[in-house]
């Protein structure tokens, strides 16, 4: 597995099974800034609904988990990435059965996540794309290159494989940044139920 600097002393590696609890504090957290898993599991979802959820996205998309590092070994970032040709992971028993606890403990989960799948399926914006499904850096290690050091890799990987990179986000802020830093234009965008507007971008490899 291998690690590399990126920046200030920080590492980033691929991430294991042996990550999980350490990420999913991580998306805990993180998972309830982002808009539209907000409107997705609820402002008011207890933290074990986010925890669950994240566990749901970690074990789906561990093969394309890598996170950062600080220099005391605590994960600062994440970033999940995947290919079409990528197999989602499967999970077990015991989160089987906490997910049929979920779905039906979250008031209007079913119905908002169907909306969704539905949506974002409509906005698709390329074929056989390079997908950055979320990406998350703590409050605190912002602004300093962090989410670059996770994205560039992604665009790099895009223009080797000559194929698009597209990521969906819902927060403006994010969209700007990824069509001003790495020119992942808006190719489509939908608007949820009384929630956010996502904005779907692509980034083309070289012609």
């Amino acid at each position: 597995m291998t690690q590399r600097v990126v920046a200030g002393g920080t590492t980033s590696r691929q991430l294991s099974e042996s990550d999980r609890e350490t990420a999913l504090d991580l998306l805990e957290h993180g998972l309830r800034e982002v808009p539209v898993y907000r409107w997705l599991i609820g402002d008011d979802a207890p933290v074990e609904a986010y925890r669950w959820y994240g566990e749901i996205l970690f074990v789906e998309y561990l093969h394309g988990l890598h996170g950062v590092f600080d220099e005391q070994g605590e994960l600062i970032a994440l970033i999940a990435v995947s290919a079409t040709t990528d197999e989602a992971g499967r999970i077990d028993e015991d989160l089987k059965a906490r997910t049929r606890h979920q779905v039906q403990a979250i008031d209007g989960f079913v119905h908002r996540f169907t909306e969704l799948q539905r949506k974002s399926e409509e906005a698709q914006v390329a074929e056989r794309p390079i997908r950055v499904i979320f990406a998350l850096v703590r409050p605190e290690h912002r602004r300093g290159g962090t989410l670059a050091g996770l994205v560039d890799p992604v665009i790099q990987r895009g223009r080797r494989e000559r194929l698009p990179v597209t990521a969906s986000t819902s927060d403006p802020q994010l969209s700007e940044l990824y069509a001003r830093k790495w020119n992942a234009l808006v190719r489509a965008e939908f608007t949820l139920t009384d929630g956010p507007t996502v904005w779907v971008q692509r980034v083309d490899p070289p012609a």
